[in-house]
């Protein structure tokens, strides 16, 4: 049975592989001593900020940012300029090869995502050290690195998605006990526990300044699913607030329910849509009344029992794209059309269709081709190893040409390596 809107028990999580180089060794040194872990608070105190909370990208209309293994087994940075095309090592230093922590475009804090554009100035980096999660700043050209906050006993998760305000970043994190989510002020690094550490939970994204959060009960009735309020096999999806910590239920998929359709809820644009493959509609749910509005009831529908992918992937100049169904909805209109398939890339032999690495104003970074290479790696006794394999390639495409299938690419730069 759904329900929307009774207080439930939070799950806390968010979603993303997080922390962040202390710098290579020139740039710590320019930072200063390295902070101390952070202190970790678990009042829901609020930022200064009241902006929406945002997702963050590995990049923004100007550039794309990306890393690649150096022979030495570290990590240089590559800074893609999105007008010019240049893809650039941001490295000064004359003769410099780019394959030790004395070059400034590399980094020995590993494993290390890929920078995460926080604003104009500044880029955030998230690493980890054994069972320590490192947030790292640093610049545009991922110079001047400073240690941020180091959060010990956490793997911080980027998966699902890093958030900001502006003031604050918001990512959730699993520790031995379950998974939390946490607020790391960019003043100060300051890091707070948002809401009770729950045993297993995944960030859906966020609605204003509230993160939508997913908590499935236990296939069989314990003690455990009864604390959540939910009957056994239930899956509710919760929203907690950053600023008060409070927890409300936004809705409910009894278990018959989230076998079929509770995975293809999403959060897009602060929007919560519910898909419904047996009964062919989409809806939106309003978070402060619970109402469900109607988009449309002409999608293709399934038996319960056959496997279909209706999760949606984004909304494009007010179409949604799924990631799996043949056609696009209006959301605004409700209009449902077919969609028109791009040319498929193909890699390993297999064929898709581009995928998005950047979604920005009125355009997307896509992998728009890919072409066949011998990569040659050290093996374990130092020799030289072959492989052959596919070299990716990102352009950019309108939204307009994407939408109606006309592979009008501008090519800017070698996939991520």
């Amino acid at each position: 049975m759904k329900r929307a809107f009774s207080l439930a028990l939070a799950a806390l999580l968010l979603a993303g592989c997080t922390a962040a180089p202390a710098a290579s060794s020139d740039a710590a040194t320019s930072a200063g001593p390295a902070p101390s872990p952070a202190a970790e608070s678990t009042e829901a105190t609020a930022t200064a900020s009241t902006e929406p909370l945002r997702k963050m990208q590995n990049g923004d209309e100007a550039q794309y940012y990306a890393q690649q293994d150096t022979p030495s087994g570290l990590l240089v940075y590559h800074v893609v300029d999105l007008t010019t095309g240049e893809n650039t090592i941001p490295c000064d230093v004359e003769g410099c090869t780019h394959d030790t922590a004395d070059c400034p475009a590399v980094t020995d804090e590993l494993p290390s995502a890929q920078p995460l554009v926080l604003d104009e100035d500044t880029v955030v980096i998230f690493s980890w050290a054994g069972e320590v999660s490192n947030i790292t700043l640093a610049d545009r050209q991922c110079h001047d690195r400073r240690l941020l906050a180091s959060i010990p006993g956490t793997h911080l998760e980027l998966n699902n998605g890093v958030f900001t305000d502006g003031q604050a970043l918001y990512v959730s994190g699993r520790e031995s006990s379950g998974v939390s989510f946490y607020r790391i002020q960019l003043a100060d690094g300051r890091v707070d526990k948002l809401g009770q550490n729950q045993p297993a939970a995944y960030l859906v994204g966020t609605m204003d300044r509230e993160l939508v959060y997913c908590y499935t009960a236990p296939s069989s009735s314990t003690g455990e699913s009864a604390a959540y309020g939910l009957s056994a096999g239930a899956t509710v999806h919760n929203l907690l607030n950053v600023d008060t910590g409070e927890v409300r239920e936004l809705y409910t998929y009894s278990s018959d329910d989230n076998a079929v359709n509770y995975g293809d809820a999403a959060v897009i644009d602060g929007q919560y849509y519910l898909p419904d493959r047996t009964a062919g509609t989409l809806s939106t749910l309003d978070p402060a009344t619970g109402e469900s509005r109607l988009i449309t009831d002409q999608l293709p529908i399934v038996e319960p029992d056959t496997y279909a992918n209706y999760r949606p992937q984004a909304v494009l100049d007010g179409w949604m794209v799924f990631y799996d169904l043949p056609v696009i909805v209006n959301v605004d209109t409700g209009e449902v059309r077919q969609r028109a398939e791009l040319p498929e890339t193909y890699w390993n032999g297999r064929g898709h269709q581009p995928s998005t690495f950047l979604q920005l104003k009125d355009r997307l970074l896509v992998d728009c081709r890919y072409e066949p290479y011998t990569r040659t790696d050290p093996g374990t006794d130092g020799t030289p190893v072959c492989t052959e394999t596919e070299r990716m390639y990102l352009g950019l495409i309108s939204i307009e040409d994407f939408l109606n299938g006309v592979p009008n690419y501008t090519e800017v730069c070698e996939g991520p390596y």
